[in-house]
């Protein structure tokens, strides 16, 4: 009864087995953890008193559960393009149907049922036949023809199924495998019966409608007083005897149909129920020739409130003791606990300055506050060259040289994008100009080069390079634009202002124009090329003009 209120009711016993598991594991940790913490600190010690961390745990193993499992909790509207309807008729066939309270019987009833039916139905609509007895079976597949259905339902007799019996629950099952898998008609298994349970057991389980989407309507015949059963003209008897007396059982189709969302029809004293009602229950959720869409109440499935109470839980169980949190806050004044200092940096960087009620810190303290944010965050994301490519730049521009150009190595290093591995390069030769390390920038803007050989800053700046190395002589405050935004280049003023405009020189030189074309690829021609440059310019592919791609800044 119980698993009838769960949309996977399959999965009850797997997940109680693993529920069941881990919590006997974590009672067997904690009382292995009490042993030994009263072998070192003596049976006398007594920790403070608070809610253990694996009874959180327990608590959330068990909402994941019931979330997984699907609890239904009320119901919910949801829209539905209906196409027709596909119907089984599902007749009772056991001996108790020969009863004449409905005269001629009951089963005669439940056949003049069926036809009326049919002959409600749409031609859009198809249907199928069913019968139980002792066991199910599925008598033929969803058809519009309605003239074979309804000679298949004349031919019908309680002697079709042997040995006697009634068992709704296995005729529901073959009637399942008439609808086809992934058809989005209405579902509908309409069951004429008296709803009589002889024997135990048999139960119908309404979950495996549910999820099959089909609804039940029931049509209840017979009379509350009953009859007895006929058998060649006398009484059916028992094994011990007894005359057989059966009466209608109302109340067993109806907690069928309410499962389901279906609804449930009585027959008079002459075996009659509302037909028109009845058909029209049945196109409930199939309006229209050519499919329109409607509403329909569904049972709800209620996951997302048990998962937001395992993740309360879990979080709750993740959350340190207070001695716990002064610890850690007494490390970080003293400068101990570099990973905790890095997540209170990325903390105090995402809170924007306006909200900080003090003073505005000056540059350096927001440079040196943006490189812990990014230190925290590559901590997480260390092989991540976008990050490492930011973390450069920052540290370029707080004075930290050699840092940031090893931020720019291994952006370079583990950039699978060309044009992301070229931007890292060029970052890094720019830098090693800076430190006065020319021969190393010599070799990134080459390395550039051959990753993006249309960059003409990084062409520009291996020129000046190149010049510098061949007076022999450190360059003087005017050298190459510093690092570039991955996002963007310099803005064009800035070029005209920096080495690659026309007044760029070098120490010692006499004021004049920059070098002409041949006289830069002269300069160039008297550089050894680098070993890799020729694959690195093979592996770019030919004509790619895409601009730039990188991270937002």
């Amino acid at each position: 009864m119980m698993l009838e209120l769960f949309a996977h009711p399959e999965w009850a016993r797997a997940l109680g087995l693993l529920v069941a598991a881990a919590i006997l594991a974590l009672g067997a940790a904690r009382a292995v953890a009490r042993r030994r913490r009263h072998t070192l600190m003596g049976p006398e010690f007594r920790p403070a008193p608070s809610l253990p961390g694996d009874t959180l745990l327990a608590l959330a193993l068990v909402a994941i559960a019931v979330a997984l499992l699907g609890l239904r909790w009320g119901e919910q509207s949801t829209r539905v393009l209906a196409r027709g309807v596909d119907v089984v008729f599902l007749l009772d066939v056991s001996r108790s149907m020969d009863a004449s309270d409905v005269p001629p019987s009951r089963l005669a009833r439940a056949q003049r049922g069926v036809a009326e039916l049919l002959a409600r139905l749409e031609p859009q609509d198809r249907a199928a036949l069913a019968v139980f007895g002792s066991r199910g079976a599925l008598l033929t597949p969803l058809t519009p023809d309605r003239a074979a259905l309804l000679e298949f339902t004349s031919s019908v007799d309680t002697d079709l199924i042997h040995p006697a019996g009634s068992h709704l629950a296995s005729g529901l099952s073959e009637s399942l495998q008439a609808f086809a898998r992934g058809s989005d008609r209405s579902r509908v298994i309409f069951v004429l019966s008296d709803g009589e349970r002889p024997q135990r057991g048999g139960r119908a389980d309404a979950a495996e409608l549910v999820r099959a989407q089909v609804r039940v309507l029931a049509a209840a015949l017979g009379t509350d007083v009953g009859a007895t059963v006929p058998d060649h003209g006398v009484p059916l008897r028992d094994a011990a005897g007894r005359i057989v007396h059966t009466r209608r059982d109302a109340q067993r189709l109806a907690h069928l149909a309410d499962a389901t969302d279906g609804q449930l029809f009585l027959g008079d004293a002459w075996g009659v129920f509302d037909f028109d009602a009845a058909a029209s229950a049945i196109r409930r959720d199939a309006v229209g020739t050519h499919g329109e869409w409607v509403e329909r109440r569904v049972a709800a499935v209620r996951v997302a409130p048990f998962a937001a109470v395992a993740f309360v839980l879990l979080c709750l169980e993740g959350l340190p003791a207070r001695q716990r949190v002064w610890r850690v806050l007494t490390r970080l004044r003293r400068g101990r606990d570099r990973r905790a200092a890095f997540a209170l940096a990325a903390l105090l960087a995402s809170i924007p300055m306006a909200s900080i009620p003090m003073g505005a810190p000056d540059a350096s303290a927001r440079e040196r506050m943006q490189i812990a944010a990014l230190e925290a965050r590559l901590l997480a994301s260390p092989r991540n060259p976008r990050l490492l490519v930011q973390l450069g730049r920052a540290r370029f521009e707080n004075g930290e040289r050699d840092a940031a150009a090893r931020a720019f190595t291994a952006a370079a290093l583990l950039a699978s994008d060309p044009q992301l591995a070229s931007l890292a390069y060029y970052d890094l030769g720019v830098t090693l100009i800076a430190s006065g390390d020319l021969a190393s920038a010599r070799d990134a803007f080459f390395d550039a080069l051959a990753l993006d050989p249309d960059d003409r800053h990084a062409r520009f700046n291996l020129e000046w390079t190149l010049r510098a190395l061949e007076v022999q002589s450190p360059p003087q405050p005017a050298m190459p634009s510093p690092p570039r935004s991955p996002e963007r280049g310099p803005d064009p003023k800035q070029r005209e202002e920096s080495p690659r405009a026309s007044d760029s020189q070098l120490p010692g030189d006499t004021p004049g124009p920059v070098p002409d074309a041949a006289t830069r690829a002269r300069l160039l021609s008297r550089v050894p090329d680098d070993p890799a440059r020729s694959l690195r310019s093979a592996a770019q592919p030919a004509g790619d003009e895409r601009p730039r791609a990188g991270p937002v800044w």
